[in-house]
């Protein structure tokens, strides 16, 4: 794609704005964003855009882009149009499909074979938790490019578990790439642009907003082939993902809970409505015809080497036990600050040097 024909389609982005539940219909009827410049009278009698948006579109050129462009190169952020072969498929069939995705990261992980959403409470439980990661790695181990939206809880341990497996994840965020929600997930943001892609329809200088992850949900249950969702609440920006897979037509799976726990209202109630109940791995990896990966003959592993680790993920490694700890805990022995000490406790959880437990505790790990 061209310079020009870049800021021609960051143009129509910006006119349509994210989630215009008209934005397929544009596309279609309009092949480049330059025959909607040209007929934008026409858009108009046709109720694809609205007068304000029509005169906002009249007024604004090509070359207005131009800030976002540079923005995208200064960051490293390819931008995806709606007519590149590298579009992921599943997003052209919907009706808010975005003009254009902005990537970081491996932009041919949107079009894996198996893409498979793992999403879920931002503050789970301990059964949430290994519910998770007991579902997660074995997927990823087999071959499925996790999504999820990089929100704290579940979502977090969803992306953590593909890349203690080396597999690309994909995560979905609801804010321009010189941001990062919730702040502590800066380094796993890092670590998924490294081997998998961070996807939003969001430029560069758009903060996070509370209305932008409804927006983004969609992204993550368009980009699955399924969801699976491992704890939730019934009203839940998680259930809001679930609705969306459901509009696309998406396999969507639940991990049974207890019945006495408003965490697992959400996931029971969906199994009652229709959604398949799992328990382990193998169950998604049955119905899409796989099985899990055989676990290897090794022997004992040596003991892990902290030489990789940053100088302040040791200085935290070395303030754990192995009775949990939280953050506020961790900071008054480190002496750091709370954000360095977030994201050294992800480095330390990638590597294996450490273990989050419910509640946001940390401790060593027990095996």
């Amino acid at each position: 794609m061209t310079g020009e024909e870049m800021r021609e389609w960051l143009w129509l982005a910006h006119v349509l704005g994210p989630c215009n539940p008209r934005s397929l219909d544009v596309m279609r009827t309009f092949e480049t964003p330059r025959m909607l410049k040209q007929h934008i009278a026409d858009a108009v009698r046709l109720h694809l855009l609205t007068p304000v948006a029509a005169e906002a579109a009249g007024s604004l050129s090509f070359e207005n882009m131009t800030g976002v462009e540079n923005q995208c190169k200064e960051l490293g952020v390819a931008v995806v149009a709606f007519d590149q072969p590298e579009y992921p498929d599943t997003l052209r069939e919907l009706d808010s499909a975005p003009p254009v995705l902005f990537v970081k990261g491996d932009v041919s992980v949107l079009k894996a074979p198996l893409i498979f959403g793992i999403i879920g409470t931002r503050r789970p439980s301990a059964y949430g938790i290994e519910a998770t990661r007991a579902i997660a790695k074995p997927l990823a181990e087999a071959g499925a490019v996790l999504v999820s939206g990089l929100a704290s809880g579940l979502d977090g341990e969803a992306h953590k578990a593909a890349l203690a497996a080396q597999i690309p994840t994909i995560a979905c965020i609801a804010y321009g790439h010189d941001h990062c929600y919730p702040a502590e997930h800066r380094t796993l943001k890092r670590l998924i642009e490294q081997t998998g892609a961070v996807v939003g329809e969001y430029p560069p200088g758009t903060r996070p907003m509370r209305h932008q992850f409804l927006q983004r949900n969609r992204l993550i249950a368009g980009l699955a082939r399924g969801i699976c969702v491992a704890e939730a609440r019934q009203k839940s920006g998680t259930m809001n993902t679930v609705s969306s897979a459901i509009e696309f037509g998406r396999d969507v799976f639940a991990v049974p809970g207890s019945i006495f726990s408003p965490l697992c209202e959400g996931t029971n109630d969906l199994i009652k409505n229709g959604a398949a109940a799992v328990t382990c791995a193998q169950d998604i990896l049955t119905w899409y015809g796989l099985s899990e990966r055989a676990p290897e003959e090794t022997a004992a592993k040596p003991e892990k080497s902290d030489a990789s680790l940053s100088e302040t993920a040791r200085t935290v490694r070395k303030a754990l036990n192995f009775a949990p700890q939280s953050c506020e805990q961790l900071c008054g022995k480190t002496g750091l600050a709370p954000r360095a000490v977030l994201s050294a406790l992800t480095e330390l959880e990638l590597e294996g040097f450490a273990e989050q437990k419910a509640g946001r505790l940390f401790c060593l790990p027990t095996e």
